[in-house]
């Protein structure tokens, strides 16, 4: 009888592995579920994604119907809008508002309550206002909460201080390395000129002689 293999994983990578995945499986499992019970019970055709949109902030996130209607009708992607702010007011219920205006002006909505979610779930001392506004500078919000988790986990760095350290690191570096540095401006050329002589006449004229003279 043969025993069943680990190809590719060892058993301490997969005890390390499972737990944060079921971890991070559940978390949005449940944000899922929230979102589909917020949906009126009601044929599915017969709703679009600024109903449905409106219909999870009011319901799940507690926000005002005016709100919710000028957010959704703002944004090219209403459902994202809606689970960002669904997800980040289920971690932090009282930044629902500024949930609301950062979801609005971020690029990547889900990516930004994805970041904000990990952050706060995986760091020691985090402050939700903080890591809100961290990730909503973030130009790559799920690189910087891997950053900020990775850094936290393996050092001492209070949470503030691995959040400024990648997001400083997102910054273009202005000093770069001599191998990598443009070459300096070349000094520009300047054209030789070759000064013109003017041509002397084939046959000089003398003066006082005739210019076609005749033989005789």
């Amino acid at each position: 009888m043969s025993k069943p293999s680990n190809i590719g994983c060892s058993s301490d990578l997969s005890h390390r592995i499972f737990p944060e995945f079921l971890k991070f499986c559940g978390s949005q499992l449940a944000i899922a579920g929230l979102l589909a019970l917020a949906i009126p019970s009601r044929p599915a055709q017969a709703y679009n994604d600024f109903q449905l949109c409106t219909a999870q902030l009011v319901r799940l996130a507690g926000v005002s119907p005016e709100d919710a209607a000028s957010a959704c009708s703002d944004v090219i992607n209403p459902e994202d809008l809606s689970r960002c702010v669904v997800t980040i007011h289920q971690v932090t219920p009282t930044l629902t508002q500024e949930a609301l205006g950062a979801c609005r002006r971020v690029r990547r909505p889900v990516d930004l309550s994805t970041c904000v979610f990990d952050i706060n779930d995986n760091t020691r001392d985090s402050q939700p206002t903080a890591v809100l506004d961290y990730c909503r500078r973030s130009l790559l919000p799920l690189r910087y909460s891997e950053c900020v988790v990775g850094l936290s986990r393996e050092t001492d760095f209070s949470s503030n201080k691995a959040m400024e350290t990648c997001i400083k690191a997102e910054d273009f570096p202005r000093d770069l390395s001599p191998t990598f540095a443009p070459p300096p401006p070349q000094t520009p050329t300047l054209p030789v000129i070759i000064p013109t002589t003017p041509l002397a006449p084939a046959n000089p004229v003398t003066p006082g002689m005739p210019v076609n003279p005749v033989n005789p």
